[in-house]
């Protein structure tokens, strides 16, 4: 497609006045955007590590508790064994 002579001379100050736009746009809106959602990145992380913090804490409890409750059978599987050795003797 063949221009003409006064598309010719205009073309260039419709691509500046689009790239300014398009520049304006960009430190107007998506550059404060881009800071927002950074914090909120942060925040997010934060409250993640948090939770991961929370999650093993209760699951080294419960492995703890586990094995509390391990050693009280192996005691009390030791302690019945030592008795029926007992009374067989």
């Amino acid at each position: 497609m063949v221009l003409g002579p006064t598309a010719r001379k205009l073309l260039p100050y419709l691509n500046f006045t689009i790239a300014t736009s398009a520049l304006v746009f960009q430190t107007t809106v998506l550059y404060p955007w881009h800071h927002e959602l950074d914090a909120a990145f942060h925040t997010l992380r934060a409250e993640q590590l948090q939770v991961l913090k929370e999650f093993h804490e209760v699951k080294l409890g419960r492995i703890e508790d586990l094995e509390r409750r391990l050693e009280s059978a192996l005691r009390a599987t030791k302690e019945a064994d030592q008795g029926a050795r007992r009374r067989a003797t």
